[in-house]
């Protein structure tokens, strides 16, 4: 876990332009995000499709953050995502030291009614 930390920042310190590093800092995405994390019960929706229950790391853009900024604070433009789903969307900028390691988080799998899914 601690490599996949340290990649993020080598990326947010390295790779992540300056406009985009101070949004990210921002009170107003914190508290987006913040919001959006308890919406999705901190479940990554992507293992939940799945039929999954893992607990979310991150929120993610689905329009991605750079292609669209008006929807930077869209909630309807966000879901939580763990982090080796939020790799598997942007496979360009992890490392695969930090995929490896991200891989380690406990999945629970259980079987519910079908007319849940």
């Amino acid at each position: 876990m601690r490599d996949n930390m340290n990649s993020q920042k080598h990326y947010n310190k390295y790779k992540r332009d300056k406009e985009a590093k101070k949004f990210y800092n921002s009170a107003a995405w914190k508290k987006c995000r913040a919001i959006v994390l308890a919406r999705d019960n901190h479940l990554c929706q992507e293992c939940l499709r799945k039929k999954r229950i893992t607990p979310a790391d991150m929120v993610h853009h689905i329009i991605e953050y750079k292609a669209d900024q008006s929807k930077a604070l869209d909630i309807d433009n966000l879901e939580s995502l763990c982090n080796p789903c939020h790799n598997g969307e942007h496979p360009d900028r992890g490392s695969k030291k930090a995929v490896k390691v991200s891989k380690r988080i406990r999945v629970v799998t259980s079987k519910a009614n079908e007319e849940m899914w």
